[in-house]
């Protein structure tokens, strides 16, 4: 599985590198913000993109946008998106994507086990929708 990590924080970014990287994910790409993120995916197109909902310039769901726009020129491209809350709104917006697809909405907290979020990239990248348990969903009208 070929993954872009798109993470500001330079000290995460690299640790994911890492510890995907030591369980045969290969990582071919790496950036800092949406506009480097969306140019990594343009020219490597990898299977499954990481990333953290909360990018420069702002910090509040840069992310997001950054998935949105990755999802309308990369339909088939995993999406994996990385906040530090469990934020119901946010992982609705994620799965709402148009075209639909493959999608994931990972607590960081869940970074502290790397094999749960090893075993969530290989779910988005078949094809799963996958939300953190921590993440509760309005109950659904009947």
């Amino acid at each position: 599985m070929r993954v872009v990590i798109v993470e500001s924080t330079p000290s995460l970014r690299d640790a994911l590198v890492q510890l995907l990287s030591e369980r045969g994910v290969e990582v071919i790409g790496t950036a800092a913000d949406a506009a480097e993120g969306l140019r990594a995916v343009a020219a490597t197109t990898p299977d499954v993109v990481i990333i953290d909902v909360r990018l420069p310039p702002d910090h509040t769901d840069e992310g997001l946008g950054t998935a949105e726009a990755i999802r309308a020129r990369h339909p088939t491209i995993g999406l994996v998106v990385l906040s530090t809350r469990a934020e119901p709104a946010y992982a609705h917006r994620l799965v709402s994507l148009r075209p639909p697809g493959s999608v994931g909405y990972i607590i960081k907290e869940r970074l502290g086990d790397p094999d749960a979020l090893t075993a969530a990239l290989h779910r988005v990248h078949t094809g799963e929708v996958v939300i953190d348990p921590y993440v509760s969903w309005p109950d659904q009208p009947e």
